[in-house]
């Protein structure tokens, strides 16, 4: 048979905001709406970890962090019996493999930016083996603005006493004679040459956008879609952390981030720069989208489109990601097969990354690893259904969470716990444990967390 090329798009940091999912009311996602008006959305779609490298290691394993072992940066590719990756399987079977921008782990030095005042943060490929790949394009540096930080909440004529994770914690318009300079902008370039040219091979084409990852530097005219006083906030409870556990609000004060935006006045303005990123980054998927439907390649493509974590703008007085709530682990995945096969336009039930891998090889004919934790979502992109499948999420060692169709159930490394009914209380306000009523739903969903603790 003829195997599917894949296309395969990850945002980082893109959080449920995607107007498919109907989670913010403002946002602008055209070219999102379009590729999921034409393939499956799975609306309630799970990282495996709040954090980048962790989640992308766990789609391209199909494995836990559990399993892998990386649960935030600890060594992959030198580890003893590591997993085989996505792109390895894929280049055993005849796939030429072809990455730009940032697929695997990797960051900006904003350090030597902010101290030296420099125009540009440099880019370092810190998880990404150039080997594994038959091309490759990384990443550009980064062009910053002159006067840093445009949100003027920290001083940098004392860049000494800034906290390292606010370095690039800030947001505002860039210079527009510098947008073709921007990474994305670069990377979308590398993939529109690349589906342009016809193919002799079955392609796998890895497009990794960095934003809307902080800092939110972006075209005014991004910014502009969202009229700074016609914002919508997120919803947003002052006593919301009274009933979650210590270890759970100590990472959602630290730093205290919203304590710091509320001082400075600048909430409103960073959601502005944050869904301005947004679009920004659908501008660049509506690039590479309007290439592959021109190219040679258009009708014998899968199209895959996620994101590596959720993100929080306030929400349970939290910032960033780094949690074991809704915000930071729900993400954007839509999955457009070949012309001509027909799938639903939308899945309900809950589903993680994890399974991602064994979903493309599904799609392309090859049996998956045995020894992986994901499986594939076939069955329910062709409406049917997987029978107690549910998403696990782990930040950190012994800290687990479980997200069925109605619950989530978190529990973790001190064994305090947290139970909500996402049915009706969706922004995970009320946390029952402790209520009798509840006292089965917690045994049930506690016995499908995996176990990791060391006592």
């Amino acid at each position: 048979m003829e195997r599917p090329n894949i296309l395969f798009i990850v945002a980082d940091d893109l959080n449920s905001w995607i107007a498919p999912l109907g989670r913010h009311p403002d946002v602008k996602t055209p070219a999102i709406d379009q590729l999921a008006s034409r393939g499956t959305t799975f609306l309630r779609a799970y990282c495996t970890a709040p954090y980048c490298n962790a989640s992308r290691m766990s789609v391209f394993t199909g494995c836990l962090p559990t399993t892998t072992g990386v649960y935030q940066n600890e060594p992959f590719w030198e580890a003893p019996l590591r997993k085989v990756t996505l792109l390895e399987h894929l280049r055993e079977a005849g796939y030429f493999c072809m990455g730009a921008g940032k697929v695997f782990h990797g960051s900006f030095d904003y350090a030597d930016a902010g101290r030296n005042r420099t125009l540009s943060a440099r880019w370092s490929d810190i998880e990404n083996r150039p080997a594994m790949w038959d091309e490759f394009h990384t990443t550009a540096a980064e062009p910053m603005p002159l006067h840093r930080p445009l949100n003027r909440m920290f001083d940098f004529d004392d860049f000494q006493n800034v906290a390292s994770m606010n370095h690039h914690f800030d947001w505002g318009a860039i210079e527009p004679a510098r947008e073709p300079e921007m990474p994305d902008f670069k990377t979308a370039d590398a993939v529109c040459a690349f589906l342009e040219k016809p193919h002799q091979q079955p392609f796998f084409c890895a497009t990794g956008f960095y934003k809307p990852h902080l800092p939110w530097y972006v075209p005014e005219r991004f910014l502009d879609l969202y009229p700074l006083d016609k914002v919508s906030l997120p919803f947003v409870k002052n006593d919301d952390l009274d009933d979650v556990p210590a270890i759970a609000k100590a990472w959602a004060l630290s730093p205290p981030d919203h304590e710091t935006v509320l001082k400075h006045g600048q909430w409103r303005n960073a959601v502005q720069g944050y869904l301005g990123a947004i679009s920004y980054c659908d501008s660049q998927i509506g690039r590479v989208l309007a290439a592959l439907d021109a190219s040679p390649a258009a009708d014998n493509t899968i199209v895959v489109l996620w994101g590596d974590n959720g993100f929080h703008l306030g929400e349970k007085l939290h910032w960033r990601k780094f949690v074991l709530w809704e915000e930071a682990t729900r993400v954007p995945f839509i999955l457009l097969p070949p012309r001509g096969m027909a799938t639903s336009a939308r899945v309900e039930q809950p589903v993680s990354l994890v399974d991602l891998f064994p979903t493309l090889l599904d799609l392309c004919g090859l049996e998956p690893p045995a020894d992986i934790d994901g499986r594939s979502l076939m069955p329910l992109a062709r409406g049917g259904e997987m029978e107690d499948h549910c998403a696990i999420m782990t930040w950190l060692r012994g800290n687990h969470s479980v997200r069925s169709s109605r619950w989530r159930y978190t529990r973790y490394s001190d064994l305090s716990e947290e139970l909500y009914d996402l049915s009706a209380d969706p922004y995970e306000w009320n946390n029952l444990i402790g209520d009798a009523r509840f006292e089965k739903t917690r045994l049930d969903l506690g016995a499908r967390l995996p176990s990791d603790r060391r006592d």
